[in-house]
């Protein structure tokens, strides 16, 4: 491209990161379960945002949780296909490209009910 073209999006290159992705999650997973982790529960939801009076989908959560060595973990993966963009009435969505993903570990350990944010690489 010139001087101050836009340079068009490389598709390709998106989907492979998204996947690379969801493979690290998946590894995460398998890590934990292989330290010897007892799943506690492992479901995915939908996530919504509300236009006027509508409640549109804009991507999903994955949150898993884990025992391990009498913590109680959990780990949760959020990820936005769609973007919220514009202003009062003139609010629309958009895809993201790349998706936006966002992981969280949590603990907390048997005696609290009190969640504290962990850092990932300090896990492993």
């Amino acid at each position: 491209m010139g001087a101050g073209g836009k340079k068009p999006a490389m598709k390709e290159i998106d989907e492979t990161r998204g996947a690379g992705r969801d493979e690290a999650f998946d590894g995460i997973i398998a890590r934990v379960t292989a330290a010897g982790a007892e799943i506690i529960q492992d479901e995915t939801t939908p996530l919504y945002t509300e236009i006027g009076n509508q409640e549109m989908d804009v991507g999903y959560e994955r949150v898993v949780e884990f025992n391990l060595a009498r913590f109680d973990f959990k780990l949760s993966r959020r990820v936005e296909n769609q973007v919220l963009q514009g202003e009062s009435h003139q609010k629309h969505l958009e895809p993201a490209n790349p998706p936006r993903i966002k992981l969280t570990l949590r603990r907390k350990p048997d005696n609290t009910n009190d969640w504290q944010v962990v850092d990932l690489e300090s896990m492993f």
